[in-house]
């Protein structure tokens, strides 16, 4: 997983998941928006293109990672998914929780137009 600023988005951080977010490497997404909110960083987008599949484990960090990030005034936003991964999303009703956007570029324009996805 790789962690970038956004480019033309002022303090919106994106996380680059890759692959099957389950027991293996929901430890390393953990991970990564563990460090960003640390450092103080609190508007994050979790970029879905290259994932294929994401278990409850990733699930349960995505949204313990969207509560501390609204508790700090930002928000986790969600782009680029596939259609299995909306599936998921779907069934467990997360699509409820999250702002889902078709790119990078639509869900950081969201944060500096202050909307809601």
């Amino acid at each position: 997983m790789n962690v970038r600023r956004c480019e033309g988005a002022e303090d919106v951080w994106v996380v680059d998941a890759r692959g099957r977010i389950d027991a293996g490497l929901t430890p390393q997404l953990d991970e990564q928006l563990k460090t960003l909110l640390a450092a103080g960083h609190s508007r994050l987008i979790v970029d879905f293109q290259r994932v294929s599949y994401i278990s409850s484990s990733g699930l349960k960090i995505l949204l313990i990672a969207l509560r501390a990030a609204r508790a700090r005034s930002g928000d986790v936003r969600l782009c680029a998914m596939n259609d299995r991964v909306r599936d998921v999303f779907a069934l467990s009703g997360f699509y409820k929780v999250f702002e889902i956007y078709p790119s990078e570029q639509q869900a950081a324009a969201a944060f500096t137009r202050g909307e809601a996805g």
